[in-house]
């Protein structure tokens, strides 16, 4: 990966009989990780300068909430791939017998709710009616309290006692009356309603263990199936990606996070500097570009002290360009050149990232 513009310049050396030399600047591949969950930093195990293996482990996320819904998508698609093979497999003999005896018992618990809806209208109809005879004869017995309290024949508490009954006779007849009612308008018909439902459901499970699923239903069940398998699958990933790994060997460049930080989805976690040869980028002109084809060998020299090295040509321009404003002189400035990609042999990795280098054609 390119991260800093390559500078190159060109240098003509004093006599014409020297060879020209080629300065440009030293690029390391680098690759950027991260999670593409994220969540809160669980556990480290790196710090910036230290070298890691390819599938090295540079940090973990808490996956307490992701291993709870991982578990539940595995338990919704058991069930749905038990669906499934129910449907594949038809209906076994005594399914279809438990489902016939269920709808029968089904059906006769609605005949008899049916059945039970007429007594129990007329018990509580009857029940109401004790309870009016009641009242009239306590409204009856408290009319004569009052005659008799108002010519001095019955004591005050006779009178109070009397009232009393027949307040209590009235309360009785409403709240008889309001049973009733409840039993005729709402119990009864939501208890023959429901027993009605539950007959129909289960005769239709008879009927459907009988005949067999119908092909929608087939259908349905295997879209399910498969649906509850990509939940797993989703469920898969995200575990796995709360495991920040290295891609490549090589050493961190940059990190910055510790346990209990959020990190958020796709967000950067470090910079890995691999441990692939490095290159540089120069610019030759076109009547040096034939020193400089595909595989072609030079010898690079780095102006930091590190050392001699070999050098391939990878790639160059296939279009001229001008050269950079950062050549010395005016006149090379002016001059068209193109762009060649040199790799670096660099075994013990001694080149560093941004430092320059002389590039000698050989």
């Amino acid at each position: 990966m390119r991260r800093l513009l390559a500078v190159a310049m060109l240098s003509v050396l004093g006599a014409c009989t020297a060879p020209p030399t080629y300065s440009g600047t030293v690029q390391t591949e680098s690759i950027t990780i991260g999670s593409q969950t994220g969540g809160r930093v669980s556990a480290i195990y790196v710090a910036a300068g230290s070298q890691v293996h390819r599938g090295s482990i540079v940090l973990r996320l808490d996956d307490s909430l992701l291993q709870s819904q991982y578990e539940q998508a595995v338990a919704l698609q058991q069930q749905a791939m038990q669906r499934q093979n129910e449907m594949a497999n038809g209906t076994v003999a005594t399914d279809v017998q438990r489902a016939q005896a269920q709808s029968a018992a089904a059906q006769a618990q609605y005949q008899q709710v049916v059945a039970a809806t007429q007594p129990q209208i007329a018990a509580q109809a009857a029940i109401v009616r004790d309870a009016q005879a009641g009242q009239t004869l306590a409204s009856s017995n408290f009319a004569r309290a009052k005659a008799l309290a108002a010519s001095g024949d019955v004591s005050s508490q006779a009178l109070d006692q009397a009232r009393a009954e027949n307040d209590a006779a009235q309360q009785k007849v409403a709240q008889a009356q309001s049973d009733y009612h409840a039993l005729v308008s709402a119990v009864l018909p939501g208890e023959k309603a429901s027993a009605q439902q539950t007959a129909l459901a289960q005769s239709a499970g008879y009927r459907t263990a009988k005949n067999g699923p119908r092909p929608e239903l087939v259908a349905q069940a295997r879209a399910e199936e498969q649906a509850a398998s990509a939940a797993v699958a989703h469920a898969q990933t995200q575990l796995r990606e709360t495991i920040v790994r290295s891609p490549a060997d090589g050493a961190v460049e940059s990190f910055d996070l510790h346990p209990g930080d959020l990190l958020n989805p796709n967000q950067p976690v470090a910079v890995i500097d691999t441990f692939a040869d490095p290159y540089v980028y120069i610019y030759a002109s076109q009547e040096d570009l034939h020193k400089f084809g595909q595989g072609a060998r030079v010898t690079v020299k780095s102006d930091a002290g590190m050392g001699q090295f070999d050098g391939v040509v990878e790639e160059h321009d296939r279009s001229a360009q001008f050269t950079p404003q950062n050549v010395e002189t005016a006149d090379q400035r002016a001059e068209l050149v193109y762009g060649v990609k040199i790799r670096i042999h660099d075994p013990q990795h001694q080149l560093l990232d941004g430092t320059t280098v002389t590039v000698y054609p050989r």
